[in-house]
């Protein structure tokens, strides 16, 4: 019994895992690349990525700064209270994609932002945002 077919699946194998370790390297170098501005962020400054669950009550004016939140990734945790004080909010997918607004405080669910960056208004439920510890610049 011949063993080539054996070895000829075996280095095809070994081929096709190869190239998809040099893409995998390759979109991993593209996505450390990408961004929205110009700010070159310290790998050891935290961020966490958030999901919007639902939107804050209006002020009598009808803007919104709160919105109720989880944190992203599997795990679905909490916030700890007031840690995201000053840290900056940017919207990652939406409406508001890319906007940019410091946060005030928080609960371990609620995030409310300041009335500097102007409401969160048209933010929507599921939309997706990172907060990092980064000071924001106007």
């Amino acid at each position: 019994m011949s063993r080539a077919p054996v070895y000829h699946r075996r280095m095809l194998l070994r081929t096709k895992l190869r190239a998809l370790s040099a893409l995998t390297c390759l979109f991993a170098s593209i996505v450390a690349l990408a961004g929205h501005d110009n700010i070159e962020v310290d790998p050891a400054f935290k961020r966490y990525a958030g999901l919007v669950t639902a939107l804050g009550r209006p002020d009598p004016e009808g803007r919104i700064y709160s919105f109720q939140a989880v944190q992203g990734g599997p795990a679905r945790t909490k916030y700890v209270p007031d840690e995201l004080r000053g840290w900056r909010l940017t919207v990652l997918a939406g409406k508001r994609f890319a906007a940019v607004f410091e946060v005030q405080a928080n609960t371990e669910s609620e995030i409310t932002v300041t009335p500097l960056d102007g409401p969160v208004n048209g933010l929507a439920v599921r939309d997706v945002f990172v907060v990092e510890n980064i000071a924001v610049t106007r």
